[in-house]
């Protein structure tokens, strides 16, 4: 009998451990890394919209991603943009992540490399540059936003 009840036994481990091997016991929140990466693709899908909107010449649409509470005055931002917009033609930014940190307080930092093409209005000439900035966003209303930019500024050349 003992050696049915342990044969028994056996069998039903063998049968229920594999089927609780996804069971979550405590929190049921995700992990710290599984919110990092949803953050970075957030991150990289501000600056995909904010690259798009640009190129587009889409102020409206660029704007509505910039955080009333960018340092650097919104306003002034949004002035530089429209220049960039009448100035040039043919706006173009390829860019890489070489970092995004995050921190506590809602921030992102993202550290790009990027190439930026267009086309002088007055002169017809085609000019490029490859640079490396930062940029920080905040996370309000559950979206990434600009929140500022470092020299040299990735939007609002003029």
């Amino acid at each position: 009998m003992k050696a049915y009840s342990a044969g028994l036994f056996l069998l039903l481990a063998c049968a229920l451990l594999p089927a609780c091997a996804g069971l979550q016991i405590g929190g049921g929140g995700d992990s710290p890394s599984a919110v990092a990466m949803t953050s970075h693709a957030q991150v990289r899908q501000t600056i995909d919209r904010l690259i798009a909107a640009y190129e587009a010449k889409d102020s409206r649409g660029f704007s509505e991603l910039v955080s009333e509470r960018y340092t650097g005055e919104a306003a002034i931002l949004e002035t530089a943009v429209r220049r960039d917009f009448s100035a040039n033609h043919n706006l173009a930014i390829r860019y890489t992540v070489n970092n995004i940190t995050l921190d506590d307080g809602g921030k992102a930092f993202a550290a790009i490399t990027f190439t930026r093409s267009w086309t002088d209005v007055k002169t017809a000439r085609t000019m490029n540059e490859t640079r490396e900035t930062s940029l920080v966003f905040i996370r309000e209303n559950g979206t990434y936003r600009l929140y500022s930019q470092n020299v040299p500024p990735l939007f609002g050349l003029h």
